[in-house]
């Protein structure tokens, strides 16, 4: 078959598919049926039977459900319910610590996660009296550790077409439909990005087609479609992408959010709604009644150590990977109902991919899912995904880090160096994934338990950031049913909801911060983009810079748009340590553990200052998160094995070059740049430094990081340089290779897509 009758019926595929979701809506399977029998025998015996069975497939699964999603979504028409206004101010912490003592609720919610928090939102908006404790802070666990895409899931997609699986088809067509209420609440926090998916083969093209058709028909509409490029536009686009058997690519949009802000401002709104949150607050104990009902829990404030009882009608438990440990308080020998999976992702500097558009592969040789995305200036690469025991500190590994790094070489150009300096933070969360039991296969979309217990308490296991709406939806359902409780509204009205700083917010919004306050267009960007239309409360209190411009606005780091006065903003917001701060109000500490470290001192002492505390807490507060940086976050520590290698100078030469470190480095970072060590080598009498030479003694030393070296990389890039002898640190390379692929080595067993609830 050649590619003009491919495109034939390609364009005849596409003129049914679109006959059925317009105006004859009430098209029957039999005349699919009658359509698929009309291709023409020899496509269906070209070699390829699952291509085959894909055309029909693709073609018999539409002609049912693409005209009940587009009868059901297309012709909605405008939204008739008006959200209620928000009943008050942001409380205190002390304020809803007071609260919780003084109140029985309707519900008390355990957990600040995504659903943690949705189950607050909802059962706040609907009149309910709510109450919300999680162990550390809003988002700290997987929520804030997620791919940061919004998606309908097109892994899923493709299980359903491939093995008639009707419960991945609803997944994908409720994915797609909260994925556009999600962004419709908080439209500041959301934006499309564009992804590019590669083809290798040129039957792939048609199958790609048709999945990707599909795909865009089972969403609302309004969404942005999706197209074909050639291999040169690929490369175009994406320059570093290996060129050797691409034949093109797709191109389509997906949701991006930043997830702890997301996860942070969901909470926010309950508490607006009159729900009382409160972070660092860990349950210790399930409290019963005569009755041996569970209606309440024993909390411990982890800021003084203090206990209080909470108490509610019914108790939702919503911690997610943890879920099983809180069940295991009510009954010690209850069976488990979560399967964590581990997720680990790596954050690379910008130039890893384009601004514009990430790239994405669906079909890995081991089953998982590869992708770069531009995220917040920098490049997010992930992501492993394989079963895990669940732990209290989710830990990178560098085996994780270098097994992402290798597969990183199977998608770049060869001429490009990888390298393990370029990973500027590493960090993973726990998936939640609900047991593969009886329970699950009885749900519509077999992707989340909602369970009742004995003691009358409800668990939720699984769940994903695109459809934690809809899982808060059912568990506060669950909660008036079992709790008897008596609400405003006996339904949701959470899609209709615009979160805390979503209303009034235009996308050209940072504009009006540049006018007004004279703020520089990048910080504008950032604070609209971050806070809504509240950037203009962060902007009034921003300190003068004492320049001509920007006015206003003093950032804390040149290579980031944060400023001090969103330190101020985040205590209001309720974060209490610094980790809180540098990881979920301030993204630092996911995009560079290396300037998050420079700036604890800056932070905590206006940190110090807003929340009185004294010298020696604050230290304590600035070990912690060092401590935070290096287990959580991907900091990288000494390698034993790369100090072992031995610097070829004498003692003598090595006093030396240690006085010139030590000169270079002014400010005592323990840095010093390349730019200077070049200097330094001139003026030690090296004439010119041969550029080609500088960059392959870097790589092999694998400097500490992009653009500066510490004072022993300095020696041995003295020693390579300065006296051409090389080749030691060729066998050292060499040695460090061999350990990284004994580290690589080692593949665990990857989740099949069924049971990943609707992940990428």
């Amino acid at each position: 078959m050649n590619i003009k009758n491919t495109q034939t019926y390609l364009k005849r595929i596409q003129k049914h598919f679109h006959m059925i979701i317009g105006k004859n809506r009430q098209a029957s399977c039999c005349k699919y049926s009658n359509f698929c029998r009309t291709v023409p025998d020899h496509i269906l015996n070209l070699g390829f039977p699952r291509m085959a069975k894909l055309y029909q497939v693709a073609v018999l699964a539409s002609s049912t459900l693409l005209a009940h999603t587009a009868m059901c979504h297309g012709d909605s028409g405008p939204n008739t319910v008006i959200a209620p206004q928000m009943k008050r101010e942001l409380p205190t912490r002390k304020m809803s610590i007071d609260s919780l003592q003084r109140t029985e609720y309707d519900v008390l919610i355990i957990g600040g996660g995504a659903v943690g928090a949705g189950c607050a939102l909802d059962a706040a908006t609907r009149g309910l009296k709510a109450a919300l404790v999680e162990a550390e802070d809003f988002g700290s666990g997987t929520s804030s550790k997620s791919s940061k895409l919004l998606h309908g899931g097109i892994r899923d997609l493709d299980h359903a077409i491939k093995h008639l699986d009707l419960a991945a088809f609803r997944r994908v067509r409720s994915a797609l439909k909260e994925r556009h209420n999600i962004a419709s609440m908080a439209p500041h926090l959301n934006q499309p990005v564009p992804i590019m998916i590669p083809v290798h083969h040129w039957w792939q093209a048609p199958i790609y087609w048709l999945k990707l058709h599909l795909y865009h028909l089972l969403a609302p509409r309004g969404g942005k479609g999706f197209y074909f490029i050639n291999a040169d536009a690929s490369q175009d686009i994406f320059p570093m992408i290996r060129r050797s058997d691409l034949v093109g690519s797709f191109i389509l949009h997906e949701g991006q959010h930043d997830d702890a802000r997301m996860c942070l401002s969901v909470a926010l709104t309950a508490a607006r709604y009159g729900a009382d949150i409160c972070n660092h607050m860990k349950v210790v104990e399930l409290l019963r009644n005569k009755k041996n009902a569970i209606v309440g829990a024993k909390v411990v404030d982890q800021m003084t150590g203090r206990v209080y009882k909470v108490r509610s009608k019914i108790v939702i438990n919503a911690t997610g990977p943890f879920s099983d440990s809180v069940r295991r308080m009510e009954d010690p020998t209850v069976q488990p109902m979560c399967m964590p999976s581990w997720c680990s992702h790596i954050v690379l500097p910008g130039f890893y991919c384009p601004e514009e558009v990430g790239i994405f592969d669906p079909n890995t040789k081991d089953g998982r899912t590869i992708f770069f995305l531009p995220w917040q200036g920098h490049t997010l690469m992930g992501t492993t995904d394989a079963p895990s025991d669940v732990s209290t500190v989710a830990r990178p590994t560098e085996n994780e880090v270098q097994f992402l790094l290798e597969d990183i070489k199977n998608y770049v150009s060869p001429h490009f160096d990888v390298r393990r300096c370029d990973v500027l933070a590493a960090w993973g969360g726990f998936k939640p994934l609900p047991v593969n039991s009886g329970t699950l296969k009885r749900t519509p979309l077999q992707s989340h338990i909602i369970n009742l217990s004995a003691g009358n308490m409800i668990s939720i296991v699984g769940g994903t950031w695109t459809s934690f709406r809809l899982v808060a939806e059912r568990a506060v359902n669950a909660a008036i049913k079992y709790g008897k409780l008596e609400p405003m509204r006996l339904y949701t009205i959470t899609q209709y909801c615009k979160l805390d700083g979503a209303t009034g917010w235009s996308p050209n919004m940072f504009i009006r911060l540049v006018q007004d306050f004279g703020i520089e267009k990048e910080v504008a960007k950032h604070l609209s983009d971050t806070y809504g239309s509240n950037a203009f409360k962060i902007a009034e209190r921003a300190n003068a810079t004492g320049k001509s411009w920007p006015i206003v606005g003093k950032r804390l780091h040149s290579e980031f748009p944060y400023i001090e006065a969103e330190v101020r903003q985040g205590v209001k917001d309720y974060a209490v340590t610094l980790e809180d701060m540098m990881a979920r109000r301030l993204r630092v500490a996911f995009l560079n553990v290396q300037v998050a470290e420079q700036l604890l001192p800056q932070i905590a002492n206006i940190m110090a200052e807003e929340l009185k505390w004294s010298k020696e807490y604050k230290n304590k507060q600035i070990r912690e998160a060092k401590k935070f940086l290096v287990t959580q976050m991907g900091k990288v520590m000494p390698d034993p094995t790369f100090v072992s290698i031995p610097v070829k100078m004498s003692v003598r030469q090595v006093q030396k070059y240690a006085r010139h470190f030590r000169n270079m480095d002014e400010d005592s970072t323990g840095y010093v740049s390349i730019s200077k060590c070049c200097k330094a080598m001139k003026d030690m009498g090296v004439k010119e430094v041969p550029v080609d030479l500088m960059h392959n003694v870097l790589r092999d030393i694998d400097s500490h990081s992009q653009g500066k070296v510490n004072l022993y990389e300095f020696l041995l890039l003295m020693s390579a340089v300065v006296q051409g002898d090389t080749a030691y640190l060729r066998y050292a390379k060499m040695h460090m290779d061999k350990k990284v692929a004994a580290i690589t080595e080692t593949r665990r067993r990857v989740i099949p897509v069924e049971q990943t609830g609707g992940g990428l």
